[in-house]
C-alpha cells in the first residue's frame, strides 16, 4: 500500500500537455500545496514548453512518476491505462481523465492494479463535483419517482490534439458520453438494468457523431441521453422530472439550475480574494483535485472511483453494441466482449 506524503506539500506530475492537462494546472493552482515537478507528454519538446510554463520538468513518459506523489493521467484514452496501471503497479496514485480506457479490459486492468496494490485511482469526472450539479441533485432528492430524466451534451466539433486524426476508437458518444451518462447516474439515483442506442456519422473516419441513447432503470424509467458534434447551438443540460416537480440543470452555454420553472440560486464556488478562472470551481476541476490530493494525503476526499468510470465506459460500450445490433436492448451490466474499442462492437 501507498505510503502517504509527510509533507504539508505534494507533488503531482501531469501526464499530457493538452486541454485536460492545462485545465488540471488551473485547477492545481487553486489547491493550496501543489507543486508540479514534472509534466510528461509523448512529444519531450510539448513537456518541456508546457513545464516551462508551470515550473517543472518535461519528461517522456516512460520517466514518470519523477519523483512526484502522484500522477494525473490527461493523455488521449488510448494511453490511460498504460500510464495508469504502470504507475500503480509502482505504488503511485492516479487520478485518470474520462474516458476511463479504450475497451473494458483495459478498464478491469486499471481497478485491479489499483485493489491490487491498494493504490488510490480515482476518475476525472469533473461534472460530478461541479455545484450545479450538487443543487440540481438536492432538489431531485425532494421528488417522488420520475416520470421522465433526459440528458443533452450538444458542441461543435472538436479539432485540436488526437481530435485531427482519424478516430478509432469512438466518436461523439465516447468523447461526451461519459459526462452525460455521470450526470444521468446521479439525478437517477438508481441502477440502470439495460439501454438501446442508434449512432450516426458524416464523418470521413466513420466515427459516430451523434447519438441517442435510452437507458431502462430498475424502476422501468426510461431516460434519454443525447450527444452531438457539429450542433450550432451549444446545450450541456438535464431534466428531471416526477409528479411533484420539475428540476433542470444547466451547464453550457450557462450554468443555472432551475426548480418548478424557478432560477435556484447558485452561490458562486470561488474563494474571496482568488485569482483563478470561476470556471475551475464552477466546473467542479477545483474540488475534484483537491479530493484526490486529499485521498492521496490520507486526510480522505470526496472522489469517484475508478470502479465508476468503469461502470460509464461499460454503458458506453453497450451502447455502441447495441447500435451495430439495429439498436436492439442490450443488458447491463455489458456482457459482451471486453477487449473490443466501441468502435469495434459497432462496426465489427
Amino acid at each position: 500500500m501507498a505510503t502517504p506524503p509527510t509533507t504539508s506539500t505534494i507533488k503531482v506530475a501531469l501526464a499530457g500537455a493538452g486541454w485536460a492537462g492545462q485545465v488540471h494546472t488551473l485547477a492545481a493552482a487553486a489547491v493550496p500545496g501543489i507543486t508540479i515537478p514534472a509534466v510528461a507528454t509523448r512529444s519531450l519538446e510539448s513537456a518541456r514548453a508546457f513545464a516551462e510554463l508551470v515550473g517543472g520538468e518535461g519528461v517522456g513518459i516512460e520517466e514518470l512518476p519523477a519523483a512526484a506523489d502522484a500522477v494525473v493521467v490527461a493523455t488521449p484514452p488510448t494511453s490511460h491505462a498504460d500510464i495508469a496501471v504502470a504507475m500503480l503497479e509502482r505504488g503511485v496514485p492516479v487520478l485518470v481523465e474520462k474516458p476511463l480506457a479504450c475497451t473494458l479490459a483495459e478498464a478491469d486492468a486499471i481497478v485491479d492494479a489499483a485493489q491490487r496494490n491498494g493504490v488510490a485511482a480515482c476518475y476525472a469526472e469533473n461534472l460530478l463535483f461541479a455545484p450545479a450539479l450538487d443543487l440540481a441533485a438536492a432538489k431531485r432528492a425532494t421528488l417522488g419517482p420520475l416520470k421522465h430524466l433526459s440528458v443533452r451534451t450538444v458542441q461543435p466539433t472538436p479539432d485540436w490534439g488526437h481530435f485531427a486524426d482519424d478516430l478509432t476508437v469512438g466518436g461523439a458518444l465516447f468523447d461526451l458520453g461519459p459526462h452525460a451518462l455521470a450526470v444521468l447516474m446521479v439525478l437517477a439515483g438508481e441502477e440502470p438494468v439495460a439501454l438501446r442506442a442508434k449512432l450516426d456519422s458524416s464523418r470521413a473516419d466513420g466515427a459516430d457523431d451523434t447519438a441517442r441513447v435510452e437507458v431502462r432503470f430498475a424502476s422501468d424509467l426510461i431516460a434519454a441521453v443525447d450527444v452531438a458534434w457539429g450542433g450550432e447551438v451549444v446545450d450541456w443540460s438535464a431534466q428531471a422530472a416526477a409528479s411533484d416537480g420539475v428540476v433542470r440543470v444547466e451547464f453550457q452555454p450557462n450554468l443555472a439550475v432551475e426548480f418548478n420553472g424557478e432560477p435556484v440560486p447558485l452561490a458562486s464556488a470561488v474563494p474571496s480574494g482568488s485569482d483563478v478562472d470561476a470556471r475551475v470551481f464552477d466546473y467542479g476541476y477545483q474540488p475534484q483535485l483537491d479530493g484526490f490530493v486529499g485521498v492521496v494525503k490520507g486526510r480522505g476526499g470526496r472522489v469517484a472511483p475508478v470502479g465508476f468510470g468503469r461502470s460509464v465506459l461499460d454503458m458506453i460500450c453497450a451502447a455502441y453494441a447495441s447500435a451495430g445490433q439495429e439498436s436492439a436492448e442490450v443488458p447491463l451490466p455489458f456482457p459482451g466482449p471486453r477487449n473490443l474499442t466501441p468502435m469495434q462492437l459497432w462496426k465489427g
